[in-house]
């Protein structure tokens, strides 16, 4: 067992110092997680070269993802159906759009401003009608092969997150590790749902858990010291980590692994001692009317802190939305009393932190070089379950936006049937979502990659949505 702490470790290095800059243990991701991030800083393989890929390939540096866990409905949001019956089209009115042909429901005010920079995928779909499997496609591209309880339970065999992908793959160059999840994994009832981690890439490819509650007024990461540090290069002779810990176990005489904790320890000093990540996620130092703008609530300040380690360097980042945000706690998922759930606490804290989000990216030239993505693992049913005022799973069809990246604005892919209940023109999956993410970010969504046992897979199956760009 590998002891970072035994008697061969001195030269004045205090034990949580060494947590801090040799384990970096950030909320999930563990040292053998961090061998690996820092391996990744150089891709481990290249990227096919553009041959036919089609318009908007590598237009994005980085990516952000809105995650609606629980899943938002389509028709009181972004696809309304104002023309069916009442059990159909629901409380909401809608209201006008950026777009004039183009209508939301009535609580979305921020979506629909952003509409001319907007493109709807309206026709999503696929066959899983519960939350883990559901949101297994939508972060893998492929579909869960065991039960239910089965999505529960993460393993080392299952197809890792798209993110994970990327930090292989095309990890860029900057200080912070290069996928994220804000705040926390979407985890119920003590299982670990399948499909938010690196599943059969290993570990080092894990996401980086901001964890914590961002709308603290002093949030910031207990794992970076927030103080003024010595220089990197001080730092470095101080710690003389390799040394160090070559003299403590005798197997770090494989030259393969003391190389690997070298890189290590170096990748954590670039992120502790980076003023960059420190400023990025120390949202006590930031002013208070520009969180604010976020909402002053669990999401808003999620989605801050998520662009704020794009500009850290940060190359896919997700923010979910927690069951603990607001008075109901079953997030999206609006099994009953559906209508007052998203005019109090769901659509408006959602639709301001879209809205500062995209316009910030804006005002400071970022858009152009940003994916927002807004989704969630299905829709929910046309029809209103009368008794509880709700609207229950549905896969059949449902709606993902896409912005920024070049997308030109004020497009629809695909539709819906008259009821908004499976897709009437371009059905489009999972599998096809991802593959969107993928050739954004300058990744052939086609390409073949090796798992952690040197086993070949294929990113993914499906074809990049042929969204216009400008």
């Amino acid at each position: 067992m590998l002891n970072l702490f035994g008697p061969g470790i001195r030269s004045g290095i205090d034990r949580r110092e060494m947590i801090q800059i040799g384990g970096l243990a950030m909320s999930g991701l563990s040292l053998p997680a961090l061998l690996s991030q820092s391996v990744s800083a150089a891709p481990a393989q290249k990227n096919a070269p553009p041959k036919t890929h089609g318009p908007g390939f590598g237009r994005a540096n980085n990516c952000i993802i809105l995650y609606l866990s629980g899943a938002n409905p389509q028709h009181d949001m972004y696809d309304p159906k104002p023309d069916t019956p009442a059990e159909i089209r629901g409380e909401f009115g809608t209201i006008a759009t950026s777009v004039p042909t183009i209508r939301f429901g009535e609580h979305c005010p921020g979506a629909a401003k952003l509409m001319d920079r907007t493109a709807l995928v309206r026709s999503m779909y696929h066959d899983h009608n519960d939350h883990a499997r559901g949101s297994f496609q939508m972060f893998t591209g492929t579909e869960f092969a065991g039960s239910v309880p089965d999505a529960n339970n993460m393993s080392r065999q299952d197809m890792p997150h798209l993110g994970s992908c990327v930090a292989k793959l095309a990890p860029g160059n900057g200080p912070m590790f290069p996928f994220v999840i804000v705040p926390h994994r979407m985890d119920v009832a003590g299982g670990r749902r399948v499909g938010q981690f690196a599943g059969m890439l290993g570990g080092k490819y894990d996401p980086m858990l901001t964890a914590g509650n961002p709308n603290d007024d002093d949030f910031r990461l207990d794992h970076l010291p927030l103080r003024p540090l010595e220089t990197p290069d001080a730092i470095r002779r101080r710690l003389s980590l390799v040394g160090q810990l070559n003299r403590q176990t005798e197997f770090l005489n494989e030259s393969t692994l003391a190389q690997s904790i070298s890189q290590a320890q170096s990748k954590a000093v670039d992120v502790i001692s980076s003023q960059k990540v420190r400023d990025a996620v120390d949202l006590s130092s930031v002013d208070p009317v520009e969180r604010e703008r976020y909402g002053r609530n669990l999401f808003g300040q999620s989605v801050m802190l998520g662009r704020r380690l794009l500009e850290a360097g940060s190359r896919l980042v997700q923010c979910n939305w927690q069951r603990t945000q607001g008075k109901n706690g079953f997030a999206w998922d609006t099994h009953w009393n559906n209508f007052s759930a998203l005019k109090e606490d769901l659509i408006p804290p959602q639709d301001r932190a879209l809205y500062a989000l995209v316009t910030d990216l804006e005002k400071t030239g970022q858009l152009d070089e940003t994916l927002v993505v807004v989704a969630a693992e299905f829709g929910r049913s046309p029809k209103i379950t009368l008794k509880n005022g709700g609207r229950e799973h549905w896969p059949d069809v449902y709606t993902v936006s896409f912005l920024g990246a070049g997308i030109k604005g004020g497009q629809i892919y695909g539709a819906s049937d008259k009821q908004g209940a499976y897709p009437a023109d371009k059905p489009t999956t999972p599998a096809d979502f991802v593959a969107t993410i993928y050739h954004f970010l300058g990744i052939d969504p086609h390409q073949e990659t090796h798992d952690q046992q040197n086993r070949p897979f294929t990113l993914s199956k499906g074809k990049p949505i042929p969204l216009e760009v400008s």
